[in-house]
């Protein structure tokens, strides 16, 4: 898919531009151009990528590729794609690393995470000074919560 190669393109190119607004330019261009894909078959993503389908979708199950929101049959988010192709690649220049295929993955799936619902509502949050001050018994009751959920999963 030439597209994802464009859209690798762009990302090196705002990562080598000192210039803050041309590099910017560069995301916002990057962001349009990725918009207006519908995303990439399962077959296409696997094809980019040189995997198995079966692994492209057990990568979306577990959130290392993001998949367009309703879509049937499934496709790929072409800027997740992407990133995973990057990644990928980076991969195969270091296969003998194994701890690397794990740190690439936890990467893959904190930026789906990054850019999932919740977290733009909490950057919202936050650029709205909409922000709560952790204070210790803040931090002590919400240790208590995840405590007890810890609990009561393993019994």
């Amino acid at each position: 898919m030439s597209l994802v190669e464009d859209l690798i393109t762009l990302e090196e190119l705002a990562e080598h531009e000192e210039d803050p607004a041309r590099r910017r330019t560069l995301d916002q261009v990057r962001a349009r151009l990725a918009g207006r894909d519908r995303g990439a078959k399962v077959s296409e993503a696997a094809q980019v990528l040189g995997i198995s389908q079966p692994t492209v979708r057990s990568w979306i199950d577990a959130g290392v590729l993001p998949a367009v929101a309703g879509a049937t049959p499934v496709r790929v988010d072409v800027m997740g794609l992407a990133h995973a192709k990057r990644a990928v690649d980076l991969l195969r220049v270091h296969r003998e690393d194994r701890h690397l295929l794990a740190a690439v993955m936890r990467l893959l799936r904190d930026r789906a995470v990054l850019t999932g619902d919740g977290a733009r509502e909490g950057f919202a949050d936050l650029a709205a000074s909409r922000v709560v001050p952790l204070t210790d018994e803040l931090l002590d009751a919400l240790g208590s919560a995840s405590q007890g959920r810890k609990r009561s999963a393993s019994i």
